[in-house]
């Protein structure tokens, strides 16, 4: 807990010191999951009957399987995208912290293990949605049966949303780790064949931080979510209401967005301290191995 308690306060220092990090983090968060609570708020959840009829207009269209496939596609191309945004990010929080310049290799060497990461979340997820559709027709078609059809089918499925859940949480770490290592030896394949001996270096610290760094990050997640849920409501209840926006939905929808901005801004800083510490905690301790570069170096 003492290294860890002094790479944190180190961290903290670092990211306080320097707003410009909280950018780099904000895009970082934001490509992730800071998608998340704004998703989960400003869009309303489909009903158990529309749920029920794309299921079926999915299966009966003429364009089954193609349908799916171009689905897939476009989710694999999303997530390319996301996981691109966020290597850059994390290349110049690194690289800050590290007190060197970023090079224009640097992002592919944090996306190439980003992506391989995403393979057992993907065997997951996929797990998820076979499990799904074996479940979920029979769920839907319960007649008057509480708690609500998606309610029974998430309990149903819960042992498999942990599962995965708990894989991403692994695969996402050992790709940060990788990602680091490239950035390091100069190479993805040299990085990925040191992550054991970061995860040595890491010991117990690393174990802390990454359940105090995934606690921070879920409670911040749900923060977010609360509070822009709450300052959507009044101007989703405007726009139901077929009347348009006038002037104080429009002072609503730029506090709404001044907000958002805000926690995009806090979500970054937290993501930042989360990135520095764990490059502190990866530093090199050996008596033999040069030492990092001071943090006062662009």
């Amino acid at each position: 807990m003492r290294r860890w308690r002094a790479a944190a306060g180190s961290a903290l220092g670092v990211v306080a010191d320097r707003p410009a990090l909280w950018l780099a983090g904000g895009l970082a968060w934001v490509a992730t999951v800071g998608w998340v609570p704004f998703v989960v708020a400003v869009v309303r959840p489909p009903t158990a009957a529309e749920l029920t009829y794309l299921g079926t207009g999915v299966w009966t269209s003429g364009m089954w399987p193609l349908n799916v496939v171009l689905g897939g596609l476009a989710v694999v191309a999303l997530t390319v995208v996301l996981l691109a945004a966020a290597a850059l990010a994390n290349a110049a929080l690194v690289r800050a912290v590290d007190g060197r310049s970023l090079k224009p290799a640097d992002p592919g060497r944090l996306l190439v293990p980003a992506l391989l990461g995403t393979v057992p979340v993907a065997i997951g997820l996929l797990a998820l949605l076979i499990a799904l559709i074996a479940v979920g027709p029979a769920e839907f078609n319960r007649p008057q049966a509480e708690p609500g059809p998606m309610v029974r089918t998430a309990v149903r499925l819960a042992p498999i949303i942990v599962f995965t859940g708990v894989v991403g949480v692994l695969a996402s770490t050992l790709a940060g780790l990788a990602g680091r290592a490239a950035l390091r030896a100069g190479g993805v394949i040299q990085g990925i064949g040191t992550v054991a001996a970061l995860v040595r270096r890491a010991g117990r610290a690393g174990l802390v931080h990454l359940a105090v760094s995934v606690a921070a990050a879920a409670a911040f997640l749900a923060l977010a979510g609360l509070l822009v849920g709450v300052l959507w409501a009044p101007i989703r209840a405007q726009v139901a209401a077929g009347g348009g926006i006038d002037l104080a939905g429009g002072l609503l929808l730029v506090g709404f967005v001044a907000i958002w901005l805000c926690l995009v801004l806090a979500g970054g800083a937290l993501h930042a301290w989360a990135s520095a510490t764990a490059t502190l905690l990866l530093e090199r301790r050996s008596a033999n191995e040069p030492d990092r570069p001071q943090q006062g170096r662009a």
